[in-house]
């Protein structure tokens, strides 16, 4: 695929109006499986045929996500989790956005996401103990 790409193109057309690619070169990489999970997490999250734009929302996530599954998976499966907006379950492994701060926060597994909490935990224990 060409850069600007068909759905940054499509979400976000004044920025490439003078012929630049930076903005989705720095989005997301010129990749797939980017493509292909991107738009099954738009068919979930916003419609089951969605538009190229709607894609677009989700190119950051599916790049921040891909590389989890090595090899990659012959199929994509996404699931929105009831219990949270934030959570959904790619090829059985749980994925939370993260809130806070500025800017964007790519999606993380929960499970690395409760370890980064309990070294937390654990550090705070040590400084309180007075061992940091």
């Amino acid at each position: 695929m060409s850069r600007p790409c068909r759905y940054c193109l499509a979400a976000y057309p004044i920025l490439f109006e003078n012929g630049g690619t930076a903005d989705c070169e720095l989005a997301h990489r010129d990749d797939p499986r980017v493509y292909a999970l991107a738009s099954k997490l738009a068919s979930i999250f916003q419609q089951r045929n969605p538009a190229d734009e709607q894609i677009a929302w989700f190119l950051q996530d599916a790049d921040s996500v891909v590389d989890d599954f090595d090899p990659p998976p012959d199929r994509w499966r996404v699931r929105r989790l009831p219990e949270n907006d934030c959570r959904f379950r790619v090829n059985d492994v749980t994925y939370v956005c993260q809130s806070g701060g500025k800017g964007y926060s790519p999606p993380v597994r929960l499970s690395d996401l409760r370890q980064w909490q309990r070294e937390a935990d654990a550090r705070a224990a040590e400084l309180r103990a007075g061992r940091g």
